[in-house]
């Protein structure tokens, strides 16, 4: 019988929730032999910050790709051996919900698998969370981790 998971993803900002979220994330892969996606955003409000510093594109680009490397290092280690073999990394630049929404709208064999507290906890109290807004607007499974 074959189940309508077809991808895990999970968004990673290199906190303690996220890296729980990818070790959840990972027995789940394994259990449902499906691909695991690691997924970080770097928030547009920092680009914006960024620009009025005078940094070119091509320097907010470096600042996001390493930003999302430390990210994804720190899911890694948190992963160990138990990291899946299928496993892969994207980024992106934009509102972090909103892209992770924006996600589940194009595949909707995705399933999300995410902490409930990011790196940012004075912004989730004033704006509301981003695993809140993705566990009410995505359009596939979301599963939230504490």
């Amino acid at each position: 019988m074959s189940h309508p998971v077809k991808e895990i993803l999970v968004p990673v900002d290199g906190s303690d929730n996220a890296n729980r979220a990818a070790q959840f994330a990972a027995s789940m892969a394994s259990a449902l032999d499906v691909p695991m996606r690691l997924f970080s955003v770097f928030p547009a409000a920092s680009v914006e910050v960024i620009g009025m510093a005078g940094m070119s594109r091509n320097d907010i680009d470096r600042v996001a790709q390493a930003a999302a490397q430390r990210a994804f290092d720190s899911t890694r280690e948190a992963l160990g051996d138990a990291a899946p073999k299928n496993i892969e990394e994207e980024t992106a630049i934009g509102d972090p919900a909103e892209e992770e929404v924006r996600y589940t709208e194009d595949d909707p064999g995705m399933m999300v698998i995410m902490g409930r507290r990011g790196l940012s906890r004075m912004r989730s109290l004033v704006l509301g969370s981003v695993s809140d807004k993705v566990s009410r607007h995505a359009k596939s499974p979301v599963t939230i981790i504490t």
